[in-house]
C-alpha cells in the first residue's frame, strides 16, 4: 500500500495506510515519497511523519 500521513491526498494510490498503521501492521521500513518530496516544506513534512510514529 501507499504510505500517506494522516490528512494527505491519496494521489494515485488505491490502497493507503498511515505510517502508524503500516508499522502496526508489521512493516519494518516505510517508503514515503511525494508527501515529503512534493511538500511546500519537506523538512516540516518529515518532522510530522516522525512525530506520528514516535
Amino acid at each position: 500500500p501507499g504510505i500517506r500521513p494522516a490528512g494527505s491526498a491519496q494521489d494515485d494510490q488505491r490502497r493507503i495506510l498511515t505510517p502508524r498503521q503500516a508499522l502496526d501492521a508489521g512493516s519494518d521500513y516505510l517508503v514515503i515519497g511525494r508527501p515529503i518530496s512534493q511538500a511546500a516544506d519537506p523538512a516540516k513534512a518529515l518532522a510530522a511523519v516522525v512525530a506520528e510514529i514516535a
